[in-house]
């Protein structure tokens, strides 16, 4: 097994957005309603204390810290920095990246200053046009986010710390009015995610019998990109599927066979094998384990960590036997759970991805072939 160098750390456990598909809030989980609203200072000295203990045991000092929420930012720019503090004080001589996933809402010219001027790298989640983000992305009070998002861009916009976007798919819409809306803002990297939904969940297109829109609303994409459109700006789906395609490892935990050495942290100290599994069932991403009782060795041991770190040996069957497995890797962890066989399963977007995937490689074979043919 290998040990776990990503960490991902819940400073606040509430957010100043509703947004209709959120897995922490919307989607049956209200453990949130319990927790502290801001992780206190001396949580975050422990989880670090549990992050050296587990590095000097397995010796490496690459580390991953990407701070989250709820929102993040809503700690204030003060408790941010006693955070960015303690973190930094105690990773001193280790190789770290510090991030962070944010609705971009809060951020001013003092929260960039600061993130500039101590490397810490922002990743905002954004769903594209004002009409379409703001069909999902909200306030409470029913506003739409898009206003405010796009003045955090504009200050993001040629930034060297401003690490990409995340954008949910709404496959009802356009992808290249979606697309070409994004990369107006010169993001370095967009991640397209399927929203979160499993075979007791299914997506609204499988109600319609249709088991690969999401498949064909990336295509489109892939193929504008693929074919020269803005193509400096990553893609991470399609750029790791290409990294697997040519042998090469990958680094996204929802693609390929690789070992996944990543954790959650909550605001309180719990650990969670991954935060996204409360679109599961409620209380699916709880393991029993706190940083004050429990050191990482002991989260390594536990069931659901453990599958995530078995490769192709922990998938279904029909997975194991697929042709594009050690690209796929049976999906998202939370993608594939059903109530009868559990994560025993493809993932509910099982066709989606293999039209994707089988796509991407025609398209590769197509271009080394017209290229061959040049020489």
């Amino acid at each position: 097994m290998v040990p776990i160098s990503g960490f991902v750390i819940k400073i606040s456990s509430r957010c100043n957005l509703n947004c209709s598909y959120c897995y922490e809030y919307n989607m049956g989980d209200d453990s949130w309603k319990s927790m502290p609203k801001t992780m206190s200072i001396e949580t975050m000295s422990k989880v670090m204390d549990r992050i050296k203990e587990h590095s000097l045991k397995h010796d490496f000092n690459n580390i991953s810290i990407s701070l989250h929420g709820g929102e993040p930012l809503l700690v204030g720019i003060d408790k941010f920095k006693d955070y960015i503090s303690v973190i930094k004080s105690n990773l001193d001589g280790y190789r770290y990246t510090i991030g962070m996933q944010t609705n971009a809402t809060l951020i001013d010219q003092e929260f960039l200053n600061y993130f500039e001027e101590n490397e810490i790298y922002v990743g905002l989640s954004y769903d594209g046009p004002p009409k379409v983000n703001d069909l999902n992305r909200y306030y409470h009070n029913g506003k739409g986010s898009s206003k405010d998002v796009e003045v955090a861009l504009e200050l993001l916009k040629d930034s060297k710390i401003f690490s990409g976007i995340l954008t949910v798919i709404d496959v009802n819409t356009n992808p290249i009015d979606t697309w070409h809306y994004l990369t107006q803002f010169e993001p370095p990297i967009i991640d397209f995610l399927l929203p979160h939904a499993n075979w007791d969940n299914p997506p609204l297109s499988h109600g319609e019998n249709d088991y690969v829109k999401y498949g064909d609303w990336m295509i489109s994409i892939f193929d504008d990109w693929f074919n020269g459109y803005k193509s400096h700006i990553r893609i991470r789906f399609f750029e790791e599927i290409l990294y697997r395609l040519f042998g090469q490892k990958g680094t996204l935990e929802s693609l390929g066979t690789e070992e996944v050495g990543l954790i959650t942290i909550s605001s309180n100290g719990a650990y969670e094998q991954v935060d996204t599994m409360k679109s599961v069932y409620p209380g699916a991403q709880n393991i029993g384990l706190n940083i004050n009782t429990n050191d990482l060795d002991e989260v390594l041991l536990q069931k659901g960590i453990k599958d995530r770190q078995t490769g192709k040996n922990g998938l279904c069957t029909k997975c194991q036997n697929c042709k594009v497995v050690n690209i796929c890797g049976g999906g998202y962890y939370p993608h594939r759970y059903s109530k009868i066989l559990e994560f025993d399963n493809p993932s509910v977007y099982c066709e989606d991805l293999y039209k994707l995937i089988t796509h991407i490689e025609d398209a590769v074979i197509l271009n080394t072939q017209k290229s061959q043919i040049k020489q």
